[in-house]
C-alpha cells in the first residue's frame, strides 16, 4: 500500500504485513492512510496502528494459527454476497465451513471457490441444498456434518499445513444457534479447543 506525495510515491505497508485479509480491506487500509497522512499524521504512527488493527469479530476475523493452518470466523457471512467477500479474502488453500438456516438464498457463492476451496464441510438445514448445488458446479469434495462441533473436528483432521480454515456459511444462524455472533464464539471456542490438545 503506498501514496503519493507531490511526484514522490511512498511505500506505507506491504499487504502481508496487515492482520486484514481481502481486496475490500485493503481498499478501505488505503483510504485511511490517505486521510490520516494528508491531515498530517506521521508515517510511523499510520504503519504501527494499521499494522496493529485486526478484523471486527465475526468478519474475517483471524481466530489463532496451529500447525501451520490458519483459523477465521466469518459467521457474519449470512448470505452468499458476504460469504463471497470471505472466500476472496483468503490467500491459502481454504476448507470452507457452509450452511445452516434456509433463507431461499441461491448458492451461487460456489462460483466464488476459484480454486481456494479444498473441502467444503457442510452443517444446517442446508446442507443438502448447497451440497447438490456444488456438484452442479462440479465440486465435489464436500463433507456433511451434524454440527459445528463436528465441523471443525474434521477441518482439524483434514487440513494441511499452509491451509486456511474459514467459517463463513452463506446462510442464517437460526436453528441451531440464536444468532451469527454466537455461531461464531462457538467456532472460535471449538477451534481453540480442538488445537489444545
Amino acid at each position: 500500500i503506498s501514496l503519493k506525495d507531490g511526484e514522490k510515491e511512498i511505500e506505507v505497508v506491504k499487504t502481508e504485513d496487515l492482520k486484514l485479509l481481502g481486496k475490500h480491506n485493503f481498499e478501505n487500509v488505503m483510504a485511511a492512510v490517505a486521510m490520516a497522512y494528508y491531515d498530517g499524521v506521521s508515517l510511523d504512527s499510520i504503519r504501527k496502528s494499521i499494522c496493529e488493527f485486526t478484523a471486527v469479530a465475526h468478519r474475517i476475523e483471524y481466530v489463532t494459527e496451529k500447525k501451520g493452518v490458519v483459523y477465521y470466523n466469518d459467521s457474519k457471512g449470512t448470505n452468499p454476497d458476504a460469504a463471497i467477500k470471505g472466500i476472496q479474502a483468503m490467500n491459502r488453500p481454504t476448507l470452507l465451513i457452509g450452511g445452516g438456516y434456509d433463507k431461499q438464498s441461491g448458492y451461487e457463492w460456489i462460483e466464488a471457490f476459484d480454486g481456494k476451496v479444498r473441502y467444503l464441510v457442510l452443517i444446517g438445514q442446508t446442507k443438502e441444498k448447497i451440497k447438490e448445488a456444488a456438484e452442479k458446479h462440479g465440486f465435489h469434495d464436500i463433507i456433511l456434518c451434524e454440527d459445528l462441533k463436528e465441523a471443525v473436528k474434521v477441518c482439524e483432521e483434514k487440513a494441511q499445513p499452509g491451509d486456511a480454515v474459514l467459517l463463513s456459511p452463506a446462510c442464517a444462524s437460526w436453528g441451531m444457534f440464536d444468532n451469527y455472533e454466537q455461531r461464531g464464539e462457538m467456532f472460535k471456542e471449538q477451534v481453540r479447543s480442538y488445537l489444545q490438545k
